[in-house]
């Protein structure tokens, strides 16, 4: 709420590696939905980037209007 009001944020986005299966869940339960997804090929590798980031974004309520 404190980035769409006293900020005015039109919209939120966080990101995570797809198995990051706690770090989804905690962007879902507060409201965040799931726009996309990206792999990359990184030089170096960490386990788990294979299956990609996922992007999540939350946008302005329409009751929080400006």
């Amino acid at each position: 709420a404190w980035g769409f009001s006293a900020v005015g944020y039109e919209r939120i986005t966080a990101t995570t590696m797809a198995v990051n299966r706690a770090s989804r869940r905690v962007m879902e339960k507060i409201g965040m939905v799931h726009v996309r997804t990206e792999v990359v090929s990184w030089p170096d590798p960490i386990p788990g980037s294979e299956s990609g980031e996922l992007w999540y974004e939350m946008r302005r309520p329409a009751s929080m209007a400006r």
